[in-house]
């Protein structure tokens, strides 16, 4: 099982309590966002320095990189998830190199199904990269589909975060039910942090090249996020065809029968 995806299905279940059991308000703890980092592949220290950090995982586009230089990368031994993008031709067939400890793969929807060979269900995590312009019917569909897809990546990498921005992150994480992992540029504002991880994100993707300071202040920023305001239940007005009703009998024009008689 990935330990990244288990981090990201855990914020992704709802928190409910036992029944019969009141939860503490210690154990009401807030919905937060994990914290992952676009990586280079060199200088090789580099996945040391994003580990120390506190990143939730690491993402590798081994584009630029011969065989033998992602090999000696990966066996950098550290204490953080790490995943491969992969690129369909570009990386081969896309399996994990020999020897590496890959935690999960990063793919969009033109990977050839062959490519996934080597990176079986169960062994390693797999995250679906999408453009949230797709229809809403193949958003529906990635819930279902085989091979299993266990979270969804977007591109939220904006000069300025919208109302639009946001509304895409919740409609990928509606019509998915998966976690969203969105790239995301480094400089966000608390009032921004707060609308994403109120619309459905659960993981931001700093980009590669992003400092330790700037990582550091990231997760520091989301772990100092006020708890989600507790949203109003409000019941919907069902717009809905009024059956049964029969229209109002009309008069007569003739009258009842009561004429005058001019006898």
């Amino acid at each position: 099982m990935s330990r990244f995806v288990d981090r990201l299905e855990g914020l992704n279940k709802s928190s409910l309590p036992a029944m019969g059991f009141r939860r503490s308000e210690a154990d009401d703890t807030p919905i937060s966002m994990l914290v992952a980092v676009e990586l280079t592949g060199k200088p090789e220290d580099e996945l040391k320095e994003v580990a120390t950090t506190g990143a939730a995982a690491g993402i590798l586009d081994p584009v630029g990189l011969t065989p033998a230089a992602l090999v000696r990368y990966l066996k950098n031994k550290v204490d953080m998830p790490v995943g491969l993008v992969l690129g369909g031709g570009k990386t081969g067939t896309g399996a994990k190199p020999e020897g590496s400890d890959i935690d999960f793969i990063v793919f969009d929807m033109n990977l050839p199904v062959k490519s996934l060979a080597g990176n079986e269900s169960g062994s390693v995590g797999r995250i679906l990269k999408l453009d949230t312009g797709i229809e809403p019917g193949l958003l529906r569909s990635v819930h279902g589909l085989q091979p299993g897809i266990e979270a969804v990546m977007i591109d939220i990498r904006v000069p300025s975060l919208t109302i639009e921005t946001l509304m895409n992150c919740r409609k990928a994480a509606d019509f998915t039910g998966q976690p969203i992992i969105a790239l995301t540029i480094s400089k966000l504002t608390a009032a921004e942090l707060a609308a994403l991880r109120d619309a459905g994100v659960k993981c931001l993707v700093l980009p590669a090249g992003s400092t330790a300071a700037e990582i550091s202040s990231l997760i520091d920023d989301i772990r100092a996020l006020p708890k989600p305001e507790k949203k109003k239940d409000k019941k919907g007005i069902a717009i809905v065809p009024r059956m049964g009703l029969a229209p109002a009998p009309k008069e007569d024009e003739g009258g009842d029968g009561d004429d005058n008689d001019d006898d």
